[in-house]
């Protein structure tokens, strides 16, 4: 079952929270689907990642350089299990599925998994700011 199908059956307020709706279009459309240049259709212009290591840039543009790099070194999944609100924010509990993808210097290691948090703040129907908990 995709997350999008997970979400509309087992919670009730993403029928009537658009908001709910945008996160995981996120999610499933950025972040699993590589689609990089959606990436600005869902964020604020002033967007802000406090989830990025704290020397790099933090904003759109850092988001997504780190999302270039990561497709370059790794398989990733994020899976919604878990989905609430809190007034502009929108809580989802994850999982993510890590593999690091060959190279020629090494072999590829095992699938790794981590469960977390993603909390998004959203303002005018878009991200303004993201912050995550592993």
């Amino acid at each position: 079952m995709n997350n999008t199908a997970m979400i509309k059956s087992d919670h009730v307020e993403s029928q009537a929270n658009p908001d709910v709706d945008l996160v995981v279009n996120f999610i499933n459309r950025v972040w699993n689907g590589k689609k990089l240049a959606e990436l600005y259709d869902y964020l604020q212009y002033d967007f802000v990642d406090h989830s990025m290591p704290h020397a790099s840039v933090q904003n759109k543009e850092g988001l997504l350089l780190y999302l270039r790099e990561l497709a370059r070194t790794v398989s990733h999944t994020t899976e919604i299990v878990g989905l609430t609100t809190l007034g502009e924010l929108v809580i989802c509990h994850i999982r993510i599925r890590v593999t690091a993808l060959p190279t020629q210097a090494d072999i590829c290691c095992g699938t790794e998994v981590f469960y977390g948090y993603r909390t998004f703040r959203m303002s005018d129907g878009k991200i303004a700011e993201h912050w995550e908990i592993f």
